[in-house]
């Protein structure tokens, strides 16, 4: 009876200890809808055009494959954005927010609702942010930050990169 016991005690902790770890990967083989909310704060690198400057923000996937433009602010410059441009197959903004070259620099917001440009609701998984702003006629600051998308919250604030600071990447599925 004893053993009995606690065989079962031990085999309750065991199941419990699995079903709660931390480390437990993200859940591939779902679909969860969602808004992942993305916001950064742009500072000049003193380029040519300063204050004046292109942005791009993205998601690829972990593999590096274009899922989706979030936001781009730029004209006649969008090539200018090389690591945006060349992921994209030229420049694809569907159903992104799109608008003119900006002339001063500061907080930028944007949103994913984990689709891709089809509209279809991508598999959770690994992701990445990209980011990216010149100020120049050429290749200026690029950033990008993994994320997880799955059925739980995740926020994260990544460490500044080089021009992007105050970052937060904040994941709530629906």
């Amino acid at each position: 009876m004893k053993t009995t016991r606690k065989l079962l005690i031990f085999m309750l902790l065991i199941g419990f200890t699995a079903c709660t770890s931390i480390n437990d990967p993200v859940d591939t083989s779902r679909k969860s809808a969602g808004i992942m909310t993305v916001t950064t704060t742009t500072s000049t690198y003193n380029g040519n055009f300063s204050p004046r400057h292109v942005l791009a923000i993205w998601v690829e996937n972990n593999s590096g494959a274009f899922i989706k433009t979030l936001l781009v602010n730029a004209q006649a410059r969008r090539q200018y954005l090389t690591n945006w441009y060349n992921s994209t197959s030229n420049g694809n903004t569907i159903d992104a927010t799109t608008g003119a070259t900006l002339y001063s620099h500061g907080v930028v917001t944007c949103s994913w609702s984990g689709t891709d440009v089809s509209g279809n609701l991508v598999n959770n998984g690994t992701y990445k942010v990209c980011m990216e702003f010149t100020e120049n006629d050429g290749t200026g600051k690029f950033a990008s930050f993994t994320f997880p998308k799955d059925t739980i919250t995740n926020t994260q604030s990544p460490s500044a990169q080089s021009n992007f600071s105050n970052i937060t990447i904040k994941w709530i599925p629906k």
